[in-house]
């Protein structure tokens, strides 16, 4: 019989590269996305910071009273925490069974 028949086709090196180029740029793009910000941490963030300096403005003015610009830092602060744990804190895996956290 003919050996031509069990001859396995080679492609070419660039079906090769081409292919290697692919999943690099496949793997570089699920990366990038696995990497960004929670859009609704960002925008808490930067209401957050709005309505910091906003109070600091107003108490710097003596529109508002001392205890209130105190208020204000203290809701500023959970709003800060609360944007931290939308980005880091809330993940499917359970952190409690003494694994290392994902930052």
């Amino acid at each position: 019989m003919s050996q031509k028949k069990h001859k396995k086709r080679q492609h070419s090196p660039t079906v090769a590269a081409k292919r290697q180029a692919q999943q690099a740029r496949i793997a570089e793009e699920m990366s990038r996305s696995r990497n960004r910000m929670n859009p609704a941490a960002r925008n808490l963030l930067l209401g957050n910071l709005v309505f910091l300096a906003l109070a600091g403005l107003l108490e710097r003015n003596s529109l508002i009273p001392t205890a209130a610009a105190g208020v204000c830092t203290i809701l500023g602060i959970i709003l800060l925490i609360t944007a931290l744990w939308l980005q880091f804190g809330r993940r499917g895996d359970d952190h409690s069974s003494g694994g290392s956290p994902r930052l």
